[in-house]
This record gives C-alpha cells, structure tokens and sequence, in this order.
C-alpha cells in the first residue's frame, strides 16, 4: 500500500468516525415507556419512531439481562412500527 493511498484510508476512516460519533441520539428520544413482561417491567428509551435500531431498557427487573430487557425494548418499537 502506498502512502498516499494509506493516507487517504486514514483520513477517511477519521472522516467516517467523526460521522458516526457526531450523532446525538437524545435528539431523537421519545418519552420512555414502560412495558410489562412475564419477569416485570422493563421501562424502554425508545428513538426514532420510524426505527428501533436504538431503542433500549433504562431500567428492568434484576431478573432479566440487560440483552433480554433491550429485546424487550425493540421488540416495542417493532410493536409501535405496526411489524
């Protein structure tokens, strides 16, 4: 690889990351909603209304992982989607 080509990989790495770094998701939070499960609530940051790539648990029961309660929280913003 020559330098100017590792050079411009560089750069446009950097470019790429400033990208992706610069969002701020609090833009497009929604109010938290709270969704009951089998093992208790799990209260849900939910994004974007049109995507729920985002969407997280903030707080869930000691019963649960944090992976579970994200599901939980993604499968609300499917819900919400109407899939």
């Amino acid at each position: 690889m020559s330098k100017i080509t590792l050079a411009l990989a560089s750069a446009s790495a950097i470019a790429l990351t400033g990208c992706v770094g610069g969002i701020d998701k609090a833009t497009y939070a929604t109010e938290p909603v709270q969704v009951e499960t089998d093992k208790g609530i799990v209260t849900c940051q939910l994004y974007r209304e049109d995507r729920v790539i985002w969407d997280e648990a903030i707080d869930f029961p000691k019963s649960m992982t944090l992976q579970q309660a994200d599901a939980v929280c993604q499968d609300e913003g499917y819900r919400r989607l109407g899939k």
